[in-house]
């Protein structure tokens, strides 16, 4: 595979204006996307002028170049609201199955989070997480993802938690011409196993404070660059490692800067047992008592906000609180369904009107799987097919990640939003006959699918092609790097 040209990395020129006609339209009616079986979309400088019925060209808006989409289905890009772009691809196939020699479903986790991913981690130097980076936001893109939120790691990693490592990750998404909010991660302490091979927590210096300035620091000279395409947020790394004052200083700097906060938290039984006995208190009502909950927030994970992790035995008021404090929940399907988990439920959250978006976590980063298992595991999980429909999944993975990032200008096609836009080929047989197109899209549709893609109106695949990259040497430097990390990963 041959590398395009590196052309212009900026904005489309102001004046030029595309149609693209044809095909399909998954456009945004204000409050809902909307299925046009025919439909145009015009954009012009990097934003949307049309997304709706046949485009009547004006003579004060002339249209200077035509996109034929016969063929295909025009939607919004897709929004990643929580992924790791430096490790992920060194732990596939160190945590997968790991449960076959465990006697219990507790212990085996215990060994993934405690055990195998600090090992791996720590075998991963700067090179290496480049990368991986430079492969997975090309998969990324190629699956149909034009905005994604990327939480670094700190000093768990090989390099020490350098931050020079985050900054080059954030250049690598600008280049290939992603939007990116990069989030590098600080905490008090870390975790692993303990000399009794119970998991331990060891406190970093200063119990993280100072890894927190430099988070900030570095946010500071990266956000909006890339013509704004990048920017920053703050990342605590776990509610259960993270001291009072570090999230107090996060909801300062935050109220300080404007920055975004994403947060794992509700990620498992154990955390949310060790909150209620160091706090004497639920995770919700600690967050909460700490002021951290807020529109401006996003809580990884959020499986289990009760110790079974069922909606229903939470507590009402902390449930009103969160939903009237806007804070957002990012559900990650896939990494918990195959460690034999779900959400209980997608759809509960939802009848208390509280936000979800979603995200991929890991391996694969691609969101069409994701909405897939979130549409099936909610329906599992409550019993029932009318749970959740494939309309409420598609908003998640759309509006619903835009509206977390406080963007009323990404996840949809509507006039005034950016042409951050992806055209998906439904001339398969998997996709026809095509009598709705947002099922279609949750349900039967992959990432092999996306035919092109536009972030800020420039094209950055073109026929399932990067644009400013080269997969097949971003392929081969990373199983190169794989090799280089499996060979020093030490298993204590």
């Amino acid at each position: 595979m041959t590398t395009r040209p590196l052309k212009d990395h900026g904005a489309p020129a102001p004046h030029l204006r595309t149609l693209l006609r044809g095909g399909g339209v998954v456009a945004f009616d204000g409050s809902r996307h909307v299925h046009l079986k025919r439909g145009d979309v015009v954009f012009c400088g990097g934003r949307i002028e049309y997304a709706g019925p046949q485009w009547v060209e004006r003579a004060d808006a002339p249209v200077h170049e035509t996109i034929d989409t016969t063929g295909k289905l025009v939607v919004p890009g897709l929004v990643n609201t929580h992924l790791h772009v430096t490790d992920t691809p060194f732990t596939r196939g160190w945590l997968d199955d790991y449960a076959s020699s465990a006697q219990a479903g507790a212990a085996s986790n215990v060994t993934a989070l405690y055990r195998l991913l600090p090992a791996v981690r720590a075998a991963a130097l700067a090179e290496d997480q480049l990368a991986a980076a430079e492969c997975a936001f090309s998969e990324l893109l190629l699956s149909g993802s034009t905005t994604v939120v990327e939480l670094g790691y700190d000093e768990e990693m090989g390099d020490r938690g350098d931050m020079a490592t985050p900054r080059a990750v954030g250049d690598i998404a600008g280049r290939l011409g992603l939007r990116c909010y990069l989030a590098p991660r600080y905490r008090s302490r870390y975790w692993k196993l303990g000399p009794d091979g119970a998991p331990a927590y060891f406190s970093y210096e200063g119990d993280g404070l100072p890894r927190m300035r430099a988070c900030v620091e570095l946010l500071g000279e990266i956000h909006g660059t890339h013509q704004g395409r990048v920017r920053g947020m703050l990342a605590p790394g776990q509610v259960d490692t993270c001291e009072p004052a570090l999230l107090r200083a996060t909801r300062e700097a935050a109220d300080k800067t404007g920055y975004l906060i994403q947060l794992h938290a509700g990620q498992s039984p154990s955390e949310f047992r060790r909150i209620r006995q160091q706090h004497g208190c639920t995770t919700l009502e600690y967050l909460d008592r700490l002021g951290l909950l807020g529109r401006d927030l996003i809580l990884g994970h959020s499986m289990f906000f009760s110790e079974s992790g069922d909606v229903d035995e939470c507590n009402s008021v902390e449930l009103q609180r969160l939903r009237d404090s806007g804070t957002h929940l990012c559900h990650l399907p896939w990494v918990k369904a195959r460690q034999g988990t779900v959400m209980r439920s997608f759809a509960k959250y939802r009848r208390h009107g509280i936000q979800v978006c979603l995200g991929t976590d890991t391996y694969p980063f691609d969101m069409f799987n994701e909405m897939r298992m979130a549409a099936a595991m909610c329906r599992v999980a409550d019993g029932s097919p009318q749970a959740v429909t494939a309309a409420e999944i598609f908003h998640a993975a759309t509006v619903g990640g835009a509206q977390a990032l406080q963007r009323d200008d990404l996840g949809r096609l509507a006039a005034g939003c950016q042409a951050d836009i992806v055209l998906v080929d439904v001339n398969r047989p998997h996709a026809v006959p095509l009598r709705d197109a947002i099922q279609h899209l949750v349900l039967s549709a992959s990432a092999a699918d996306v035919d092109s893609v536009f972030v800020a109106g420039r094209r950055v695949v073109d026929r399932r092609e990067l644009v400013y990259g080269n997969l097949g040497d971003a392929v081969a430097r990373l199983a190169e790097a794989g090799e280089r990390v499996e060979a020093r990963v030490r298993v204590e």
